[in-house]
């Protein structure tokens, strides 16, 4: 799980420099884009490696991501507010904002998600 995360982290902080640099995004709809793409490849990745022992299939896969989407939602919230806090209050640039907001999420979607979508 630990690596998934990692990885996750990763993700985000591509899919974040994409959007605000290359795409011209403001910071929270970056932090936003990049929270929810590397939501779905942790969601995919713990399902084939993590969990791999109660991977979902089938419809089961598509009402787990939904679940995840739904129980990670909370743990977003609190990324995206905190960083952008940061970042608009010149605390932070957007990588270590990024970086701050992803933390915000770990710990609390490991718990939750171990509970709730592969039980």
């Amino acid at each position: 799980f630990s690596l998934v995360g990692a990885s996750g982290v990763v993700v985000h902080l591509g899919v974040l420099t994409l959007a605000f640099e290359g795409l011209g995004f403001n910071f929270a709809n970056s932090q936003l884009v990049a929270t929810l793409v590397a939501m779905t490849t942790n969601y995919v990745l713990n399902n084939e490696l993590t969990y791999a022992d109660k991977k979902l299939r089938g419809r089961r896969f598509w009402t787990g991501l939904i679940s995840f989407y739904i129980v990670c939602s909370f743990g977003t919230l609190a990324n995206v507010s905190v960083a952008s806090v940061l970042f608009e209050a010149h605390i932070a640039n957007y990588l270590m904002a990024g970086i701050a907001g992803a933390v915000m999420s770990v710990v609390f979607n490991y718990a939750v998600t171990r509970m709730f979508t592969w039980r």
